[in-house]
């Protein structure tokens, strides 16, 4: 039985830590972790964000320099959290191919 608890607290950990998500608009404050109601938790559960703007941060990357690090995930406006917990102006990111 014990066995069966620590394997399935792993994977809850894996698959929590795999999914890194930003926002492509401006986000809102979560109130204890929650959203409203088409929002995702974004930011670490601190920020909401619409559902149709959320993205996995670690499958962009920045054509040209960051512009500062992602605190939490999230950048100031007009930029977008990329992977290496980095900023990049909207414009400059892109999405990675996946192999």
């Amino acid at each position: 039985m014990f066995k069966v608890l620590a394997i399935s607290a792993l994977l809850l950990v894996l698959a929590t830590e795999a999914a890194n998500l930003g926002c492509k608009s401006q986000s809102n404050y979560s109130v204890d972790g929650k959203c409203p109601e088409g929002q995702v938790a974004v930011g670490g559960g601190f920020n909401c964000c619409d559902k149709a703007d959320v993205y996995d941060i670690d499958s962009y990357a920045c054509r040209g320099e960051s512009v500062g690090p992602a605190l939490g995930g999230m950048c100031f406006d007009g930029a977008l959290a990329v992977a290496d917990g980095e900023c990049c102006e909207a414009a400059q990111a892109y999405a990675k191919n996946k192999k």
